[in-house]
């Protein structure tokens, strides 16, 4: 696992279950699936130069669905940035995660997936990596926060 890391965040609402993937040497993957919000949230995992599963979380499986793949170690991401809004279909009223957009330190954008609208949040980060996940799940993607280790 990665060394003096901080969590940040989380962004969004309290439904679901709180996960915590941990923190591990970085990212390999990330596969998730959208539509007006984000649904399942897989991620891959690198652990000492080996790639790690993490765990699942069922959620629902949008029909839209992508897989982030990194050139890892030479890519990782700079930036997550995304959008927290009430979903309508849930009939609650906490908000969820609508929207995740991914940069990396190639110039590559990932997203955005899943509908822009709501309070946008932005997590650049300078000198240190994004080594995991946490948050909550439910129907869908409730939360989201991030394991940051400095490089």
């Amino acid at each position: 696992m990665a060394s003096k890391t901080i969590i940040v965040g989380p962004w969004g609402g309290s439904g679901g279950s709180a996960w915590d993937d941990g923190s591990y040497t970085g990212i390999r993957e990330i596969e998730l699936s959208y539509g007006d919000a984000i649904g399942t949230f897989n991620v891959s995992y690198d652990f000492n130069g080996t790639p790690f599963a993490g765990p699942k979380y069922p959620s629902k499986q949008f029909s839209s669905t992508t897989k982030i793949e990194l050139d890892f170690p030479k890519e990782f991401f700079v930036s997550v940035n995304g959008y927290t809004d009430l979903y309508p279909p849930l009939g609650v009223k906490r908000p969820v995660i609508r929207s995740l957009t991914f940069k990396t330190n190639q110039g590559r954008t990932f997203g955005p997936y899943g509908e822009e609208v709501g309070t946008p949040f932005n997590l650049p980060i300078e000198n240190g990596l994004f080594v995991g996940f946490t948050g909550r799940t439910g129907y869908i993607l409730d939360a989201i926060g991030f394991h940051l280790a400095h490089n």
